[in-house]
C-alpha cells in the first residue's frame, strides 16, 4: 500500500457533511452558469415581477448563488464551515430538514417584508441559510475564550472572528442582504426544534439517489495486518528472535484522571452526549478546548 493511501481523514473536508457539500458545489456551479449567461438579474427576489408579472420562479431560485465573485468567495468562507460543523453535529437528515424548514419560513418572511415595507430588490444568494446557521452558532457554541483579543479596551471572544467574517458578507449589499440574513436568523431559531420532525421518507430517498456523488468515503488510515507484519519483519534487527523468546510487554499506561464535572457540564450544554464528552475529555487530558474540537470535528 502506497503512502498516498495513508492520509489523514481530515483531508476530506466535507467528510460526514454531504448536504453541505452539495450546497457548496451547486452554489459555485450556478454562479458560473449565471455569470456566463448574464442571468444574475433573473435570480433576484423582485416582488414586483413576482406578483405583477407572475414570475414565481424567482421564489425558488433567489437562494441558489451569490450575485458577485466577492460575495461568492467570502460567502462560501463564512457559510461552508458553519454548515459542515452543524451537519456533523445534527446528522445529515436532521440538518437537511433544518435547512428546508428555515428556507421555507424565511422566504415567506421575505415576501412580506420586501412587498410591504421595503420596495427594493433583494440580491440573489443563500443569505437566509447563512442567517439560519448563524443562529445555531450563536445559540449552541459557547465562548471558550472570552478574552481572545482586545480592541480599544474591549474584550472579544474567539466567536468574534466568525461574526466578523459573516458581517463582511451580510453588510455587502445593504438592506438587500441584511434583511434576508436577519429573517434567516429568526427562522433558524424557530426551526431548531422543528428540525426534529423529519421530512417524508421519499425526500430522503430522492436525496440519497441524487446525492451519491456528494458522499465522501472515509479514507483508509491504517495498513492491513499483512502489510503491518511485513513492515515489522523488515524493521526487525538481524538476529533478533522471531519466536519463542519474546521481549517483555511494556507496562500499561496510567489511566488519565477523571474529567471534572464542570468540564462535562460545559460540553454537554453544547448538545453533546455525556458519554461522548467524557470520552473526548479522557482522550485530550481533560482539555476542554481540545475536547470540543474533537467532538465537533
Amino acid at each position: 500500500m502506497s503512502s498516498s493511501q495513508l492520509h489523514n481523514p481530515r483531508e476530506v473536508w466535507f467528510l460526514g457533511a454531504p448536504v453541505s457539500k452539495a450546497i457548496a458545489i451547486s452554489t459555485a456551479i450556478v454562479f458560473v452558469v449565471a455569470e456566463m449567461n448574464k442571468w444574475h438579474d433573473a435570480l433576484m427576489l423582485d416582488t414586483t415581477k413576482i406578483f405583477d408579472h407572475a414570475q414565481f420562479y424567482r421564489i425558488f431560485v433567489c437562494n441558489l448563488t451569490f450575485a458577485s465573485m466577492g460575495e461568492l468567495i467570502f460567502g462560501s468562507m463564512a457559510l461552508c464551515p458553519l454548515m459542515r460543523r452543524f451537519e456533523r453535529e445534527m446528522g445529515s437528515r436532521r440538518f437537511a430538514a433544518f435547512i428546508i424548514y428555515s428556507s421555507f419560513i424565511s422566504t415567506i418572511f421575505e415576501l412580506i417584508v420586501f412587498n410591504i415595507f421595503f420596495d427594493i430588490d433583494r440580491y440573489s444568494g443563500p443569505y437566509p441559510q447563512l442567517g439560519a446557521v448563524l443562529a445555531l452558532y450563536h445559540k449552541f457554541t459557547p465562548r471558550l475564550h472570552p478574552k481572545f483579543f482586545g480592541v480599544l479596551g474591549y474584550d472579544f471572544s474567539e466567536k468574534s472572528m466568525i461574526y466578523g467574517l459573516c458581517a463582511q458578507v451580510i453588510l455587502s449589499g445593504g438592506l438587500s442582504t441584511i434583511i434576508p440574513t436577519f429573517v434567516g436568523f429568526l427562522s433558524g431559531l424557530l426551526c431548531v426544534n422543528l428540525s426534529e420532525t423529519e421530512l417524508p421518507e421519499f425526500v430522503y430517498t430522492m436525496g440519497l439517489v441524487v446525492g451519491k456523488a456528494f458522499v465522501d468515503e472515509s479514507p483508509p488510515i491504517m495498513m492491513s495486518r499483512t502489510v503491518q507484519r511485513g513492515a515489522e519483519r523488515a524493521n526487525r534487527p538481524r538476529g533478533a528472535p522471531t519466536g519463542g523468546a519474546r521481549a517483555p510487554a511494556p507496562a500499561a499506561p496510567r489511566p488519565p484522571p477523571p474529567p471534572p464535572e464542570e468540564a462535562i457540564v460545559q460540553l454537554t450544554s453544547m448538545g453533546f452526549e455525556r458519554q461522548a464528552v467524557v470520552r473526548a475529555l479522557q482522550q485530550t487530558d481533560n482539555n476542554i478546548e481540545a475536547a470540543a474540537n474533537r467532538l465537533m470535528g
